[in-house]
């Protein structure tokens, strides 16, 4: 696990069942809204699902697999995941299961809910083309807060038993009518959402429509567990508490709100940044292994053209392993050094607005905790390379 994650949550997408959902493509503004809102997001690549690669997520999802099933055992994997207290998202398409040729009706069915075999379409209420329903029957949950309708595009229908529950159904115009397009379920300690329509998420798709960005977020805040189902009475009581509160407020800057914005996002960029060097970290690693191979081989050459020849070779062309070593520590810790004193500028930035009143406390303290966390991982990581580095210079 990242041990600077704090309280991100991960969210893993699968990209082992040829799924029309991917980050790099369809889901690429999915997954910039969720890193933008604290979410750790990657795609699942290995080749089997396997419980040890889910120990750190939060939510697994499987945008829409395309003429790809899941192995019974890896079904497994996915009901003790949620049991245990994970999120997980299934994605379908118009024709269900059959017409994908998947088997994701064989996970959710384990959870009361299941992809039929149809076209969902509404003559009256869509944008534009009857294959893209608008849906206004949206039941009271988290993850429909502030949500008035949706666009799912191309979607099939659910069927939902008591384990279940629907949030979102058709109109009574639609084909067919009054059916269940998103549904939920808790087993266990865990999460699960079914919905009827991948491109409800899609980037230029449904994505565009202000109801499904809301909703997205709501979605897999609930899925991760970072909201709790509350009564409507708490609901209400909430709602006027924070409307008295804003009517009490002045007027609160535009500017300074996209500063707020601009700022969590520099501090999530710091935990971004340090999975990209890791990545670097080993490709280098490579390198030297590599550079210290033909080092040695380079010697053997020299000393064999030598002893047959008589041809003198300069045998040193390379640096030592020590040499290479030593070179590469200064370098990481001259990186080091110089992401502490960007991190600390930032820290010492929003210190700065924190102590002028134009940052809440509660925002304050949240970006602290996560600044801190990462100044204490980049001391400890400097005190390390420069033991590494104290030991190869000194006399022996």
């Amino acid at each position: 696990m990242n041990i600077l994650s704090g309280r991100r949550k991960q969210v893993l997408f699968d990209q082992t069942q040829n799924e029309r959902g991917r980050l790099d493509s369809t889901y690429s503004e999915l997954g910039q809204l969720l890193k933008d809102n604290d979410f750790d997001v990657e795609s699942y690549t290995e080749f089997m699902i396997l419980a040890k690669h889910l120990k750190d997520a939060s939510v697994m999802v499987f945008g829409c697999p395309n003429s790809s099933k899941v192995r019974p055992a890896e079904i497994d994997v996915l009901k003790k995941f949620v049991e245990e207290g994970g999120g997980l998202m299934l994605l379908s398409l118009s024709g269900g299961d059959r017409g994908l040729m998947n088997n994701m009706s064989k996970i959710s069915s384990e959870f009361g809910i299941t992809f039929e075999n149809t076209a969902v379409k509404d003559d009256r209420s869509n944008a534009g083309l009857p294959t893209m329903p608008i849906v206004t029957d949206i039941v009271r949950h988290p993850s429909t807060e502030d949500v008035k309708d949706l666009l799912i595009p191309s979607a099939c229908s659910l069927k939902v038993t008591d384990k279940a529950t629907s949030l979102a159904n058709t109109s009574d115009t639609a084909d067919p009518g009054r059916a269940s397009v998103i549904a939920i379920a808790e087993p266990g300690k865990g999460r699960v959402m079914c919905i009827g329509s991948y491109e409800v998420f899609r980037k230029g798709g449904g994505l565009k429509h202000k109801g499904n960005a809301t909703f997205a977020l709501n979605a897999f805040k609930w899925l991760s567990g970072e909201v709790q189902l509350t009564k409507p009475s708490s609901i209400a009581e909430v709602r006027e508490e924070v409307a008295k509160k804003e009517k009490e407020e002045k007027e609160v800057s535009i500017a300074s709100v996209e500063l707020e914005k601009t700022l969590k996002r520099l501090v999530n960029a710091v935990f971004d940044l340090q999975k990209d060097i890791a990545k670097v970290k080993e490709q280098v690693s490579n390198v030297d292994n590599n550079v210290e191979m033909l080092r040695d081989q380079f010697q053997d050459f020299a000393e064999k053209t030598q002893q047959q020849f008589g041809v003198m070779i300069p045998a040193k062309q390379f640096k030592t392993a020590d040499e290479t070593k030593t070179t590469a520590i200064e370098a990481d810790m001259k990186a080091l050094k110089k992401e502490l004193k960007s991190v600390e500028q930032l820290k010492k930035h929003i210190e700065d607005r924190h102590s002028s009143g134009a940052m809440p406390d509660d925002t304050f303290n949240e970006q602290v905790e996560k600044l801190d966390a990462r100044i204490k991982s980049l001391k400890k990581k400097m005190d390390k390379k420069q033991k590494e580095l104290d030991e190869l210079t000194s006399p022996s």
